[in-house]
């Protein structure tokens, strides 16, 4: 029996991806948790737990900050596996897509065309990475109506789970909507009023499978597709340079050109030193101070399974204040699929 944890509560763009990864063909235990943050915990400390599921970044909206903070996290708390090298308690094991398609929901039937400029007060409850994924379907919304009010909340099937328990406290003037997944509205027996209401066409979340590094399961497999391309695999790497010396990033992305490993995607957050939020001397507390506007830069790779790592963790050791190697896994075929 397969135990997989992900951030809830049920009919999320999250356990769409779980099931994905995941089918439900009575093997699979699913464990809906509250945030992201219990989820890389309870996954940590929970042996019952084989896996957890977490959202990463979405192709319109752009990263789950969360996640990547506590990614960055993970690597400050690791104990170094060979000089600078940190080998945190997880690894990612592989990744899944999610096409999302954000519906306008209700309790029960409105009519839109009702909506009256100078006296409908309107509420929509929402996750907040939902907004900006919205952004021009709630401008043209907004000037319907006399008032709009974006009411963020856990998730987009809590969204709905609000917007139905407000069902009986709406006055003719005030309506209550939430914007979800279509299976957050059958879930909780809920109208779809209008769909798809997202700014692009083929909007997508990505998430990655964590695991216990212990486990030693090694990645998952991904599933069979259509899509008749080669399987490629994904690397992700987390690490730190040198604040003050010129040209440190540059050296590390050399390492990788002198492998002839192609970066597929960069981005970074701030980085905080181990230790800096405890006790300080004087000359501990300026060197605190020198440190800040420090990034740790997440850089993903893909290539054939055929690399040779040895070269380029030297390299790495040897550029960089500190690297973590987070896993390979396969290129899910839906990486490649056009909307």
């Amino acid at each position: 029996m397969i135990n997989v944890a992900f951030l809830g509560p049920l009919g999320t763009y999250t356990h769409q991806a779980v099931l994905q990864q995941f089918p439900n063909d009575g093997n699979t235990e699913y464990t809906a948790l509250k945030t992201i943050p219990q989820c890389f915990e309870e996954l940590t400390h929970d042996t019952k737990l084989d896996y957890a599921v977490v959202p990463l970044e979405n192709s319109t909206n752009g990263q789950v900050v969360f996640t990547y903070d506590l990614l960055r996290d993970l690597m400050n708390g690791a104990v170094n596996h060979r000089q600078n090298q940190a080998l945190p308690d997880l690894e990612v094991v592989a990744e899944q897509y999610v096409s999302i398609d954000l519906c306008l929901i209700a309790s029960g039937t409105v009519d839109i065309e009702a909506f009256d400029k100078t006296t409908t007060v309107l509420k929509i409850y929402s996750h907040p990475q939902v907004w900006g994924q919205a952004t021009s379907y709630l401008s043209k919304l907004r000037q319907r109506v006399k008032s709009l009010q974006m009411i963020d909340t856990t998730s987009t099937s809590d969204a709905v789970r609000y917007c139905c328990e407000k069902r009986d406290y709406e006055t003719p003037h005030e309506v209550t909507l939430a914007i979800a997944s279509s299976t957050a509205a059958t879930l909780h027996g809920a109208t779809i009023l209008e769909r798809p209401i997202n700014d692009r066409k083929g909007n997508t979340t990505r998430f990655l499978v964590l695991q216990r590094r212990d486990s030693n399961k090694g990645a998952l497999v991904a599933r069979p597709s259509a899509t008749s391309i080669s399987v490629q695999q994904v690397t992700l790497l987390t690490f730190v340079v040198a604040q003050d010396m010129p040209g440190s990033l540059v050296d590390v992305l050399n390492v990788l050109k002198e492998n002839q490993i192609n970066m597929c995607s960069i981005s970074s957050r701030p980085y905080h030193y181990p230790g800096d939020n405890e006790s300080h001397s004087q000359k501990e507390d300026e060197e605190s101070k020198r440190r800040k506007w420090q990034y740790i830069f997440f850089i993903e790779l893909n290539h054939e399974s055929t690399v040779d790592w040895d070269p380029i963790f030297t390299g790495l050791s040897s550029k960089s204040l500190k690297f973590c190697l987070w896993g390979t896994f396969n290129r899910n075929a839906r990486y490649y699929e056009i909307a």
